[in-house]
C-alpha cells in the first residue's frame, strides 16, 4: 500500500511539474510555443508525418555516428551524437508545449491561459499514463505530432508576428 501512495504521490507532483514546466515555456518563449501550436492545430497530420521522418532520420544518424564512434574511435562524433539528442528533447518539449496549447484551448476555450496550460497538461498526461493504448499509441501520435508542429513552425512562421496570447 505504501509503494501505490508513493506512485500516486510520484505522479501527481509530475503532472504538476509539466504544467508548471508549459506554463514557463509559453511566457519565456511565447512565439515558439504559439507557432508551434498553430501548426498543430491547422495540419495534425502533416504535422505527424513530418515529427516521423525527422525523428527517424535524426535517430538513424545518431545510431550511425554512434557506430562510427565504437568502431574507429572516433570521440569527437559523440559531441554530434550529444548534440543532435539535444536538438530531439528541444524539439520534443517545445512540440508537448504547443500541443498542451491545443488540448488545453479545446477543453476550455474561454478560460485564460493558466488554466489552459493546466488543463491540457492534465488531460495529456493522463490520457498518456492509460495502460498501453496511452503509452503506444497516444504518446508517440503526440510527441510525433509535436517534433513535426515545431518543425512546421519554425520554418513556415519565422517572419510573422504571434497572435496576442491571453493573459
Amino acid at each position: 500500500m505504501d509503494q501505490m501512495l508513493g506512485i500516486l504521490i510520484v505522479a501527481v507532483l509530475g503532472v504538476v511539474c509539466l504544467a508548471a514546466l508549459f506554463l514557463v515555456m509559453g511566457v519565456l518563449f511565447p512565439a515558439a510555443v504559439e507557432r508551434t501550436r498553430r501548426s498543430a492545430d491547422t495540419a495534425p497530420g502533416r504535422s505527424f508525418l513530418l515529427g516521423l521522418v525527422n525523428f527517424i532520420f535524426v535517430v538513424a544518424i545518431g545510431l550511425g555516428l554512434g557506430a562510427l564512434v565504437r568502431s574507429l574511435g572516433l570521440a569527437f562524433l559523440g559531441v554530434i551524437v550529444v548534440l543532435l539528442a539535444v536538438a530531439l528533447i528541444l524539439a520534443l518539449t517545445f512540440g508537448l508545449a504547443g500541443m498542451v496549447e491545443v488540448v488545453g484551448g479545446r477543453l476550455t476555450p474561454d478560460r485564460g491561459r493558466v488554466r489552459k496550460t493546466g488543463w491540457g497538461t492534465v488531460a495529456l498526461a493522463l490520457g498518456c499514463l492509460t495502460p498501453y493504448v496511452g503509452w503506444f499509441a497516444l504518446f508517440p501520435f503526440v510527441a510525433l505530432t509535436g517534433i513535426g508542429a515545431f518543425v512546421l513552425g519554425w520554418y513556415s512562421g519565422r517572419g510573422q508576428a504571434p497572435a496576442s496570447a491571453e493573459a
